[in-house]
């Protein structure tokens, strides 16, 4: 069978061939040629004996008399014209092929052949054969020709797999170390260095470097950075908390409507906290009158001052008031003072009538038209001053100082008054008054508790330490706060101690949301300072009444929300601590109810006073807002309104 192969190699093989029959030639040649052109001078006919070929011969003559006339005659002998000669039939010499580009010289007849080396071509090899621009060098990113070759490269990002692939290099693995402290995360070509959400990667030092997230102005009122995060504080003390974005300030809205509205028709006794009287009367007499005193009587408050009737301190006069739910009169005349208390208890928020009538020897105290007190008296109430029969009459406190009663008393009385009539009704004008003032009339109804309105706070001196149980020189400490509220919002203060220098080590208090999960909830908190340390989840708005228990120790915190406990959010070292913080201060503070005085906003989780009813026991005493060493007069010590109904 016929064996066909290509030309390149067919013409190699013919090469071979050639040269086998040149050799033999040759040598023949070159004899002739060193008789005819050597030994003597030859004419051209006789250069085409010797060649026997037209290419060769035009090749050889011109470059043979070059040689004579360069070295002269070939009779002179000159050896250098015998190289000359003898050089010029091989045409490869000098070598005519670029050098870089040719593997070697092949001497042809009246010709050359140089055979080219992979990436060169043209004649004389001295053509770069730009492999690039066919099929990109068989690269599959970046091919680039360099002379007589080329080669293949990859972007950044890349290796070569081998000569002409490229795979993505995965620099977290081939350098451990490239990102430092931050996370490394391979992306195609390149990697990303990231940090946690809160921080920013440093190229320079390989570190995470915290985002003052506050220059960027994104909190509405103040805000506090942190490391990784920042929290935004709103001031519930003016009526707003953290809306849902967690940046901005929103309205702080009852979630549970109360049936606040109060009635015309009644007079409230403890609307002042200074235990001042609410009404002050003077009657005047041209003849001797007896006191007559008339009025229905709600409250669920034990102890407080109703009315005063009589002249001045030193003079005869009576007070009418509360001891222990029971009716209690204190009495002057002639300068001997006397107490008497008797009576059913009528602190328990119905209404009742009560009358005291001046008789010539007696007084005489009624309840629900009973008598409860009947008293010899030598002296009358109206005194004689200028020829007027004069009488001052005072309501819900007394005209002068309560320790200058015969039995001191706690003055203020969160009570109700109606349908009154003094000395046969000539106090038409205290009616009037009321009607222009809704703070001095009482709720139309009424229950047990205290009501705090979402504003102002009661404050309390109170000690936490004890000193330990047959060791007068070491002391203990404990706060057990135990609270029954029914919250008309979602957020306030119910319980804290406050510093001299306005901090907050404790507080317990009501929160719609979770600042670090920045999730929007309900929660009873506790906080050591602005600290979070548990918390328990629960829908303030549902219109019931919950419980709410918290227990310090030296080594111990509890919180339990309808005996559900709380979450802890420290640690047992990171509670120790605070704790030990905490007993640090007891010995400076005071005890705030329902809301705080004037401290930083970021002192604590929340600010804002609480809105709704709460009865408070401290330590296993039931805390009496009338004991305070101040309270907000909007908030009432013994009643609060039910809710609404129908709402």
């Amino acid at each position: 069978p016929a064996v066909l192969l290509r030309a390149p190699e067919a013409a190699q093989f013919l090469r071979q061939r050639q040269r086998r029959a040149y050799q033999i030639f040759e040598e023949t040649k070159q004899g002739h040629l060193e008789r005819e052109c050597v030994e003597e001078h030859c004419s051209k006919e006789e250069a085409r004996e010797v060649f026997e070929n037209d290419p060769e011969t035009e090749y050889f003559y011109p470059k043979y008399l070059a040689c004579i006339q360069k070295y002269g005659s070939p009779y002179k002998r000159n050896p250098d014209f015998l190289t000359c000669v003898h050089n010029l039939p091989n045409q490869c010499s000098p070598n005519p092929c670029h050098k870089e580009g040719t593997v070697k010289c092949e001497d042809l007849k009246g010709d050359f052949y140089c055979e080219c080396k992979r990436g060169w071509q043209g004649k004389k090899c001295e053509k770069d054969i730009d492999e690039c621009r066919t099929q990109n060098g068989g690269c599959n990113q970046l091919c680039f020709n360099k002379l007589g070759s080329y080669r293949c490269s990859c972007y950044s990002g890349y290796a070569l797999k081998d000569s002409k692939i490229c795979e993505d290099i995965d620099e977290c693995t081939a350098s451990a170390d490239i990102c430092g402290e931050a996370h490394c995360k391979n992306l195609v070509s390149s990697y990303e260095c990231l940090c946690d959400a809160g921080y920013k990667y440093d190229d320079m030092r390989k570190t995470c470097q915290d985002i003052d997230e506050c220059k960027e102005q994104l909190c509405e009122q103040t805000c506090v950075n942190s490391p990784g995060s920042y929290t935004c504080h709103c001031d519930g003390r003016g009526g707003v908390k953290l809306s849902q974005d967690m940046n901005t300030c929103e309205n702080i809205i009852p979630c549970v409507p109360f049936a606040v509205g109060r009635s015309i028709k009644s007079l409230h006794l403890g609307r002042m906290f200074s235990g001042t009287p609410v009404i002050r009367l003077r009657f005047k007499r041209k003849q001797l009158t007896r006191l007559v005193a008339e009025f229905d009587f709600r409250t669920f408050d034990p102890e407080g001052i109703l009315f005063f009737a009589g002249g001045h301190q030193d003079s005869t006069w009576i007070v009418l008031a509360l001891r222990k739910g029971r009716l209690e009169l204190q009495l002057k005349y002639s300068g001997v003072g006397r107490v008497t208390s008797t009576g059913p208890l009528i602190n328990h928020g119905m209404w009742q009538t009560i009358s005291v009538e001046e008789l010539e020897r007696n007084l005489i105290i009624k309840v629900n038209r009973d008598a409860v007190m009947k008293i010899a008296v030598s002296g009358n109430l109206f005194t004689l001053h200028k020829g007027v029969y004069q009488l001052n009459l005072t309501v819900g406190g007394i005209p002068f100082k309560t320790k200058d009663l015969i039995l001191p008393i706690n003055p203020r009385l969160d009570g109700c008054m109606r349908a009154w009539n003094w000395l046969n009704g000539e106090d038409t004008s205290i009616q009037e008054t009321i009607k222009m003032n809704e703070k001095m009339q009482c709720f139309a109804v009424a229950g047990r508790g205290s009501f705090y309105p979402g504003r102002g706070f009661a404050v309390f001196n109170l000690t936490y330490m004890q000193p330990s149980s047959g060791n007068e020189t070491k002391t203990n400490w404990e706060i057990e706060v135990n609270a029954v509220i029914q919250p008309a919002t979602d957020t306030g203060v119910l319980f804290a101690l406050v510093t001299e220098e306005a901090s907050v080590p404790l507080s317990l208090s009501l929160i719609d949301y979770h600042s670090t999960k920045k999730l929007k909830q309900q929660f009873v908190i506790v906080a050591l300072e602005n600290t979070v340390v548990s918390r328990l989840a629960i829908n303030l708005c549902d219109k019931k009444e919950h419980s709410v228990d918290v227990l310090l120790k030296k080594d111990h915190l509890s919180l339990r929300v309808d005996g559900l406990a709380g979450e802890s959010e420290l640690s047992i070292s990171e509670l120790e601590d605070s704790l030990s913080i905490l007993e640090s201060s007891l010995q400076s503070t005071k005890t705030y109810v329902g809301g705080l005085p004037d401290v930083p906003v970021t002192s604590t989780p929340v600010t804002a006073s609480y809105h709704g009813c709460m009865t408070l026991k401290l330590n296993n005493t039931t805390l009496d807002l009338d004991e305070a060493l101040y309270k907000h007069s909007d908030i009432t010590s013994h009643s609060c309104p039910p809710v609404q109904e129908g709402q």
